[in-house]
């Protein structure tokens, strides 16, 4: 072969090379007003637009983009304002987690709901007291709930290949720790989503089936990611407002073996132990309003027909029993007096 022939070849092998890298190098990841480079950690915020209704909204992100590519994994907290240990759970591994050491990037929405964060409100957004993880994917013309779960669907679960909604007992509810494990009917999509349920390393793990199918009305931000093809669970740890450490620890300790799992970090998933299933729940909820007693704390077994709780009216009367649907474990029961009707008192799992 002659020398510019060979110099010809060597300079198309060249390119080729060139390409093949660029096109497994790892990116610039944009996020609402947030730009991190590789090897970055940048925060800043998502800007939900204001309405007729609330003035703009700034929710605070961080994006720690990592040197070598890999999954984009989302964490999300405060979509309820009032679970805390999330919050807290999110600060801390920014801090901690090195964009050197990285595969792949993480997108931490550090308070979704940040009206209700604020004004310390249980379930709602104090500006149109809607339920934000309830009013999913959002609408850009809605309500603040539902143009801030807007903004976080197109920013943050469009953006992303995994999700985990990191969430607590509200408020008012003393509740045990578990997860929610949601499958939609694609094989490989509920593997991969079963996998992340077992190697984030909570105990209790919560079956589930029956979520919402449809993308334009997903309902829970976890099935948002659900319903668009990304793997997502939802974890339950900490109770009735409170920010105790062990549940803090929990949390980290979970995203931490999420990261390993996924190969975005070195090291070794820890499980503690080996999960339990529940394969069925019940939520029991308020035929009236009223005052509520409960008889039983979290994670307490109870068996069919036995009292739980009791509500009364105003006056101290009873106006209604609270049982056991079957025997199985209590996953929450309501810890604070107040009861509106149609609210949840107590939720009952069944093992498998």
């Amino acid at each position: 072969m002659k020398k510019g022939k060979i110099l010809t070849c060597f300079a198309l092998i060249t390119l080729c090379f060139l390409l093949v890298s660029n096109a497994y190098a790892q990116k610039s990841l944009t996020v609402g007003e947030v730009t991190a480079a590789p090897g970055e950690k940048k925060s800043g915020y998502l800007v939900v637009p204001a309405g007729s209704d609330a003035p703009e909204v700034k929710v605070p992100i961080t994006i720690i983009n990592g040197k070598e590519p890999g999954p984009v994994l989302a964490l999300t907290a405060g979509v309820h304002g009032y679970e805390y240990p999330p919050v807290i759970a999110l600060q801390r591994l920014r801090k901690k987690l090195d964009p050197s050491m990285l595969s792949g990037a993480v997108i931490m929405v550090h308070v979704a709901n940040m009206p209700s964060f604020m004004k310390r409100t249980v379930y709602y957004n104090p500006y149109d007291w809607k339920n934000q993880n309830r009013s999913f994917p959002g609408s850009p013309d809605g309500t603040m709930t539902e143009r801030t779960a807007w903004v976080i669907t197109k920013e943050v679960i469009d953006q992303c290949d995994y999700l985990i909604d990191n969430h607590c007992g509200d408020g008012n509810e003393d509740l045990m720790p578990f997860l929610y494990c949601t499958e939609v009917g694609n094989p490989e999509q509920d593997r991969k989503t079963r996998e992340l349920a077992v190697n984030f390393g909570i105990k209790v793990i919560i079956h589930e089936i029956d979520r919402p199918k449809d993308p334009s009305q997903s309902v829970y931000c976890a099935n948002t990611a659900l319903v668009r093809g990304k793997p997502a669970i939802t974890t339950e740890s900490g109770k009735l407002g409170r920010s105790d450490e062990e549940d803090i620890k929990r949390l980290t300790h979970g995203i931490y073996n999420t990261l390993k799992h996924l190969d975005m970090i070195d090291g070794e998933v820890q499980l503690l132990f080996d999960p339990v299933w529940v394969t069925e729940y019940q939520i029991i909820r308020s035929d009236y309003d009223g005052i509520f007693y409960p008889l039983v704390h979290r994670a307490q077994h109870v068996q069919k027909g036995e009292l739980i709780g009791y509500l009364t009216d105003f006056f101290g009367e009873t106006i209604q029993e609270v049982k056991s649907p079957y025997d199985g474990i209590v996953l929450y029961i309501i810890g604070t007096p107040p009861m509106g009707k149609g609210e949840p008192m107590a939720s009952i799992g069944k093992f498998k």
